[in-house]
């Protein structure tokens, strides 16, 4: 298994404040595209309860805080 870092996180934002990565991905047009996947989700209840209210792709580097990608929030 190799150790390859994702620069990229797709992280939904429930409306208790619980986020959850939904996927991490190498290239920015691919966590572009699994966030558009998932829009119709936004508004939705899930099986805990918990409504989705934002999905955010955010970039990060090791040692370095990932930040909000212009456009993507």
């Amino acid at each position: 298994m190799s150790n390859t870092k994702f620069p990229y996180t797709l992280v939904f934002t429930y409306d208790d404040g619980d986020q959850f990565i939904a996927g991490e991905y190498g290239a920015l047009r691919d966590a572009l595209q699994a966030k558009i996947r998932c829009k119709h989700e936004i508004g939705q209840t899930d099986i805990c309860g918990r409504v989705l209210e934002v999905i955010t792709v955010l970039k990060g580097e090791e040692n370095e805080k990932p930040e909000c990608y212009e456009g993507s929030c």
